[in-house]
């Protein structure tokens, strides 16, 4: 009976840990042409949403924006993770369809009423359980840097900020540079409470 239950829970274990990792590996999409980001993003259940607006990477954003003639984005909603879902858009050239800049990003803003916002108790009970879901976010972050040193391996590693709340580390090699971010509400500042926001983001472009 012992080693039926160690056999089953040791089952268990590898299933869930096969899982996290395949989760995982859909979080980035690794590939170059716009054709194959989007079957990606349709095998993992996102959804391609329609644009309504010209969008344009000023070279601020984009200091290669010029090489390219980049055509209006593909906008994606993901559902994984799915307690974190995330936008995604991908720019790509027009010509050769190769994604030329991807920006994603997994955030979470609470929208509240005024009267939350104008009474302090329960605007401070909402901030509290929010600021609770800080490990969630750690987490992902955690993730994400992990997949993305493995990508660049053989480029440079930056670590530019690495506070509980505030996080930023950006890659670079030959080819690419990626910008992952963590930006989180300061749940301490009792006297300029604000309900929540936190932002997990990676961008990364092809030079």
């Amino acid at each position: 009976m012992k080693k039926l239950l160690s056999f089953i829970f040791s089952l268990v274990f590898i299933l869930y840990s096969y899982s996290q990792e395949s989760q995982n590996q859909n979080l980035i999409f690794t590939g170059k042409s716009i054709d194959d980001a989007i079957k990606f993003e349709i095998k993992i259940n996102s959804k391609v949403e329609k644009n309504y607006a010209t969008i344009v990477l000023a070279p601020e954003l984009y200091p290669y924006v010029d090489k390219y003639e980049l055509v209006n984005p593909k906008q994606i909603s993901r559902v994984l993770p799915k307690n974190i879902p995330a936008n995604v858009e991908y720019f790509y050239d027009k010509n050769s369809r190769e994604i030329k800049y991807t920006s994603y990003k997994w955030a979470f803003i609470n929208k509240i009423d005024d009267k939350t916002l104008f009474d302090r108790k329960k605007l401070k009970e909402l901030v509290e359980k929010e600021c609770g879901e800080l490990e969630t976010y750690t987490k992902l972050f955690s993730e994400l840097e992990e997949i993305i040193t493995k990508k660049y391996a053989l480029g440079k590693k930056s670590v530019l900020e690495n506070k509980p709340k505030d996080k930023l580390i950006e890659w670079e090699n030959a080819n690419s540079k990626g910008t992952l971010k963590l930006e989180f509400q300061d749940c301490s500042n009792n006297k300029n409470l604000l309900p929540g926001w936190f932002v997990v983001s990676f961008i990364e472009y092809s030079k």
